[in-house]
Formats: C-alpha cells, structure tokens, sequence
C-alpha cells in the first residue's frame, strides 16, 4: 500500500549541508575511532544504526530520522 509520492530535492541548501555533516561526522568517527563507535544518536537527519536480530550486532544501516522524512513528505 502506498501513502503518499512526494517529489525530493536536496536544493534546500540548509538540509543539504546537515545532510552532509551527518555523513561526515560518521565518517570521521569511523575513522578516528572505528566502526564500533558509531551510534544510533549521531546525525540529525541521517543516523547509523545497527543492523540485524539482537543486541550486539555489529552491522550498520543508515536510517532517515523521522524529521527528514517529514521534509521528504513535506510535513515539516
């Protein structure tokens, strides 16, 4: 079942480069501090979590955070 087709556009220059800074403070912490340092908690609008049954996994997905798709669906 489909909700709802929203046109995306990342012109918004504001949530292009929190957008950004989310990929970059995940890289560098990857690469300061290793993959096993990324946390649900970082980013604003796009946030690593861990992927998979059960606590202690050690696989990541990235997640749009709720905000961000409310700007997608333009409810924000």
């Amino acid at each position: 079942m489909c909700h709802q087709i929203a046109e995306f556009d990342l012109g918004d220059q504001e949530l292009y480069l929190q957008i950004k800074a989310d990929y970059d403070l995940v890289r560098s912490v990857i690469r300061t501090k290793g993959f096993h340092a990324l946390r649900g908690s970082m980013g604003v609008f796009v946030q690593p979590r861990t992927k998979g049954p059960g606590h202690g996994s050690t696989s990541r997905a990235f997640y749009a955070r709720t905000r961000l798709v409310g700007k997608i669906l333009g409810l924000e």
